[in-house]
């Protein structure tokens, strides 16, 4: 059998290859471009709506339910269900709005930050999403309380 022999390197005395110095200026670019995005994300108008309006609904209703301290021992906020000993629950489960609410917009802002630079009309669509959402948890709260 024949040994292969080894082929010899050139050395043209380059401290670095031109490949090693065009992915490093490319790593540094797409690290620019995502900032230049996340600025973009933090510009959008619908970005900040969503925000602001889903943390009044979420203030209005802790304020609500810290303000009013006549709550009934057992509230009715599983309306789904067909019998009504099942949809009263103590109403310390109250909170369960509020904090829906909270983990909803806080999962929709990493969300859309995540994938605003690639799909931008999936985030904006999530964002209304959450929006209407929140709205509608907001009224449902609104609602219940004005039950009592």
């Amino acid at each position: 059998m024949e040994k292969k022999q080894k082929e010899k390197q050139l050395d043209f005395g380059l401290k670095n290859t031109p490949k090693n110095v065009y992915y490093k200026y490319k790593e540094a670019y797409d690290i620019w471009l995502a900032g230049l995005e996340t600025k973009k994300y933090i510009k959008d108008p619908l970005t900040w709506f969503t925000i602001i309006l889903s943390s009044t609904f979420i203030g209005t209703q802790i304020y609500l339910i810290e303000k009013e301290g006549k709550l009934p021992s057992k509230i009715p906020i599983f309306n789904y269900f067909l019998n009504p000993s099942k949809r009263l629950i103590p109403n310390d489960y109250i909170y369960l709005l509020p904090l829906s609410c909270s983990i909803l917009l806080i999962v929709t802002i990493i969300l859309t930050n995540r994938y605003y630079h690639r799909e931008r009309e999936l985030s904006r669509a999530l964002s209304i999403v959450t929006l209407l959402a929140n709205i509608s948890i907001c009224l449902l709260f609104i609602k219940l309380f004005l039950i009592f």
